[in-house]
């Protein structure tokens, strides 16, 4: 007589005690004041939108998707064009699964097995926590994802999927809003603040000046663009740490500091002991900027490599928010909103579909026999759109 247990009924099973007496939504909303202080900075949210086709987003926003020059047999790339250019009325979407961690659940399952079908006291703890690790890491993760795309856009001016932020999807693929290419700036040779090929920012570029140009371009924006708002300069962590010790920056932060101080070996030993946080503050004061915002976020990504055991396996890689190589001015406050559409959930039953973030970010359970498995798994389609690109300035000033 076959007496394995119906894993089916099981699987099913697993997911109640689980949820530890909830429903998957009321689940899902304990994540809501967990994660309520976490925003994206300068990005507001717009209500969403019921049928909001792509097409709709770049008139509505000046956005243009970029093309790329592909292969036309090549159905990763094609796929990736059809539904940036609105041929499929669809936007970006970013989806991403946990699968309960496939140890635990196999000896959890035979002892399932073994109990003929029945689950032991005790258990729940351990499923609770499963289903708290695979909620809590996509919740963060789809918040991850919207600081990536702000910190991308207000750096570099546009959004590009690309190989080194998706290297298991589609590539290739820039999301351009149009700054103005006047607003460009590259600092090139002995004029950029540090010269290093490797991006150690180790060597001081020998004709750099950072207050200097940082002054003139707050200078040329106010005089030339004619835009009169208190300005912010965002700045990445790994540029900002190297700024602080540039030799030109600390002697000129120490002359203003020491303005009754004239002997030059004087002004250099002090300088040797101004915190950064000083320095931040002298410099925006310096190049009449309201404030410095240092960004000093990362994002990790996983794709194909090896392991530490020298086998194949998904690694994680760390990837830049905002380009390292840049800076930018903008005026203070908000920079844009977060734009998109509540994904579909036709075909999944009420219990296995919970919202989060205003129906922003959707969680979907499943269970696979097959497998022995059970997958939580998370879908969701924004945009954050910079709203006065006319304000925006991206200054490459380093290599």
């Amino acid at each position: 007589m076959n007496t394995n247990p119906n894993f089916d009924n099981t699987l099913r099973d697993i997911f109640a005690l689980s949820l530890g007496g909830d429903d998957f939504q009321t689940w899902v909303d304990r994540y809501l004041e967990k994660y309520d202080n976490l925003t994206v900075d300068g990005y507001t949210k717009d209500p969403l939108k019921s049928n909001y086709t792509w097409q709709q987003l770049v008139a509505s926003t000046g956005a243009t998707p970029l093309p790329t020059w592909v292969d036309p047999e090549s159905p990763g790339y094609e796929v990736a064009l059809r539904s940036l250019s609105g041929a499929t009325g669809n936007l970006p979407t970013a989806k991403q699964f946990y699968r309960f961690n496939r140890v635990i659940m196999r000896e959890k399952l035979q002892m399932i097995q073994a109990f003929n079908g029945v689950i032991p006291a005790g258990m729940q703890e351990v499923f609770m926590g499963l289903l708290d690790e695979s909620t809590d890491g996509l919740i963060k993760s789809y918040h991850n994802a919207l600081v990536h795309q702000s910190d991308r856009i207000n750096s570099t001016g546009k959004f590009t999927i690309g190989a080194d932020n998706n290297p298991r999807g589609y590539q290739d693929v820039t999301i351009d809003f149009n700054i103005p290419t006047s607003h460009y700036d590259t600092l090139t040779g002995t004029a950029r603040w540090f010269t290093d090929s490797d991006g150690s920012m180790a060597t001081e570029g020998t004709a750099s000046d950072p207050i200097q140009y940082c002054k003139d371009m707050v200078k040329k924006i106010r005089r030339t663009y004619h835009v009169y708002r208190p300005l912010e300069m965002r700045i990445s962590n790994d540029l900002r740490e190297a700024v602080c010790e540039h030799s030109k920056v600390r002697d000129r932060v120490a002359r203003h500091i020491y303005r009754n101080i004239t002997n030059d070996d004087t002004i250099t030993a002090l300088a040797k002991d101004i915190d950064d946080e000083e320095i931040l503050r002298t410099f925006a004061k310096l190049i009449k900027v309201e404030k410095i915002t240092v960004r000093d976020s990362y994002s990790y990504v996983c794709k194909p490599g090896t392991n530490e055991d020298g086998e194949k396996d998904l690694v994680e890689v760390q990837v830049e928010n905002f380009k390292r190589t840049n800076i930018s001015f903008m005026p203070v406050g908000n920079v844009g909103t977060i734009q998109g559409v509540k994904p579909l959930t036709i075909g999944y039953d009420p219990d296995e579909v919970a919202e989060y973030d205003g129906g922003r970010l959707i969680l979907t359970q499943r269970a696979e026999k097959a497998t022995h498995s059970i997958y939580i798994e998370s879908e969701f389609a924004q945009l954050c759109v910079p709203n006065n690109v006319n304000a925006m300035f991206i200054c490459t000033v380093t290599a």
